[in-house]
């Protein structure tokens, strides 16, 4: 076989097409990004102030916002978002392992090494876990909200005297996207219940105990391999795979579906004094939970960030007479580093978000301050939906830091960076005791 030089990119790009078939490598991805766009350019506009147009035929503070819970218990666009991102993250997940595959390929080139990878494996586990997000955000819309949104609906929640008549805005509108999204989810799972038929008609036909990835195509050595192949050298399967989307999961959810849910961050308070709902609500909630995400997210990244730039650094100021050796356990403590910094900060947040906030959001709090004449009742809008994004991001930190807790054990059982420590320490006691025994051959 003759050598053929191949970008790095372009390296994972061919192992991606050699597990898949037509339909995972133009279908799906191209059905992915219709509802992406569907959903950033046309539902987000058809939902936007969905809350502000809800109106129900009372003057009761309180009343509608209540019932707009009730009849939009989390809504659709966020459901959607968290749909589209879980889809996707496995994708991310299969990407990270061929740039894994393809790093190690850089390791090998110079020789007639063979590298072994279970791509097929990783490649049908994350069709499965596709098909399960998709029949379970399916299966939750359908119990929501079925397939028709009503113009009208009767509510007879507290503080409403009585059964109100609401209405909601652009109904059938909705529908249509609801039908649209519900569609374009059911095509997703029949085209990867096809595609995994495929690859079990392909597992027939080869085993997966490992299939052997030759390095005939060789893979150009660029700056960025360098700094793949230094944080390959010490990062386990989680650490290269399953970590960073992780955290890019996390990224998007903050800025795409948690953030919409706390823009509408006041109170209605059942009393008609001015000014009593905004310090309400300040009382209640000195510090906002989104805002206290954010944090959490920028604080948790931060560590990656500065060990990444270490690696840059090491790399654009290695001397000639430096090994490879010096700079790898150099990158290796900054690595364990990095990974008890990730641990420590997502309990610390996890803990701080338990103990502010709680675990869930009451609909209703009581509230006595100033300018408020006695204490009042005031309603938080869409509580059910704030306390499921609460729910998720406690258990999105947990993982986390349980994960990273999971990579740090296993780089420290594979690696055992204080035994290289004590074989050079044992290497440089027999150096001295041999001068010694030279000095006293010479006094003798």
């Amino acid at each position: 076989m003759t050598s053929q030089k191949l970008g790095f990119l372009s390296s994972v790009l061919c192992k991606w097409h050699a597990q898949a078939t037509v339909i995972g490598k133009s279908l799906l991805p191209v059905l992915l990004l219709i509802r992406f766009v569907i959903l950033g350019a046309a539902v987000q506009t058809v939902w936007l102030n969905d809350e502000g147009k809800f109106q129900c035929n009372t003057q009761r503070p309180g009343c509608e916002v209540t019932c707009f819970d009730a009849v939009t218990p989390l809504s659709l666009p966020r459901l959607w978002t968290l749909q589209l991102v879980l889809v996707l993250a496995p994708g991310l997940v299969f990407l990270c392992y061929l740039i894994h595959l393809t790093n190690q390929e850089t390791q090998v080139q110079r020789g007639n090494d063979e590298v072994k990878g279970h791509t097929l494996s990783v490649y049908r586990a994350c069709m499965a876990f596709v098909i399960v997000v998709e029949v379970g955000c399916s299966a939750a819309q359908w119990c929501l909200y079925g397939f028709e949104l009503s113009t009208d609906f009767s509510c007879g929640r507290s503080p409403c005297p009585m059964r109100v008549d609401c209405f909601l805005s652009h109904a059938w509108e909705k529908t249509v996207f609801l039908r649209i999204m519900f569609t374009a989810s059911s095509v997703s799972i029949l085209l990867n219940v096809v595609e995994a038929v495929c690859m079990l008609r392909a597992k027939l036909r080869r085993t997966d105990g490992g299939e052997t990835l030759q390095s005939g195509s060789q893979v150009e050595e660029s700056f960025l391999s360098r700094l793949l192949a230094l944080w390959h050298s010490h990062a386990g399967f989680l650490g290269k795979t399953v970590l960073p989307v992780l955290q890019l999961v996390r990224i998007v959810l903050v800025g795409a579906a948690v953030q919409p849910v706390w823009s509408n961050n006041y109170f209605v308070c059942n009393t008609l004094q001015p000014g009593c709902s905004s310090p309400g609500y300040n009382a209640v909630f000195p510090f906002s939970v989104h805002r206290y995400w954010t944090l959490q997210v920028v604080f948790v990244l931060a560590p990656g960030l500065i060990y990444f730039s270490y690696l840059v650094h090491l790399l654009v100021t290695q001397k000639q007479s430096e090994t490879g050796t010096v700079i790898k356990r150099q990158s290796l403590w900054a690595y364990l580093g990095f990974l008890s910094a990730v641990v420590l900060l997502e309990v610390g947040f996890a803990v701080g978000q338990c103990l502010k906030f709680g675990l869930f959001l009451p609909p209703m709090f009581n509230v006595a301050v100033s300018p408020c004449p006695h204490t009042v009742d005031c309603f938080l809008p869409q509580p059910n939906e704030k306390s499921v994004f609460m729910f998720i991001m406690l258990v999105l930190a947990c993982l986390s830091g349980l994960l990273t807790l999971v990579e740090m054990c296993m780089v420290l059982k594979t690696k055992k960076p204080w035994k290289k420590h004590e074989d050079n320490r044992e290497n440089s006691i027999p150096c001295t005791e041999m001068m010694s025994n030279d000095k006293e051959e010479g006094d003798a």
